[in-house]
């Protein structure tokens, strides 16, 4: 599995604690990554209308409540088509392993992705940035925001 999700709730994350104009570059920094990087995952975010961009003054923003934001939402934004888990569809017929192995493994698969969406569904934007104060405060740190 790749980091997009994982970029995509970092900078969704940014965009709503900090009080600068938002930019790719910003983001990117944050991230640790580079800025073309980050504005392919603004482009699908954008796509599935969570976030909104304007030049200048207020840069990137929300389009959706961190509260009111579920994290399937946002999984499902920037993987529109993808499946999480796949079958490859190489295996032998003639082998009683290959010849079994899908029709064994789709009920498990697709009850995984139901329960991963349901606890994505679950939780939100705020409960995420709300669970990343807590950590950052147990290790001694205050919030001094971004």
């Amino acid at each position: 599995m790749d980091t997009r999700f994982s970029i995509a709730l970092h900078i969704l994350a940014y965009i709503e604690e900090t009080n600068n104009t938002v930019t790719s570059e910003l983001l990117a920094k944050s991230v640790g990554t580079n800025a073309s990087h980050i504005r392919k995952i603004l482009a699908l975010l954008k796509d599935a209308d969570i976030i909104e961009s304007q030049q200048g003054k207020k840069g990137i923003t929300l389009k959706i409540k961190a509260n009111e934001l579920s994290l399937d939402k946002i999984y499902f934004g920037v993987y529109p088509e993808k499946d999480l888990l796949h079958i490859h569809d190489t295996a032998n017929p003639d082998c009683p392993v290959g010849a079994t192995i899908k029709e064994a493994l789709l009920p498990i698969f697709e009850e995984s992705e139901r329960q991963l969406v349901l606890n994505l569904k679950s939780k939100t934007l705020k409960s995420l940035i709300e669970n990343m104060y807590e950590i950052y405060n147990k290790k001694g740190k205050n919030k001094n925001g971004i």
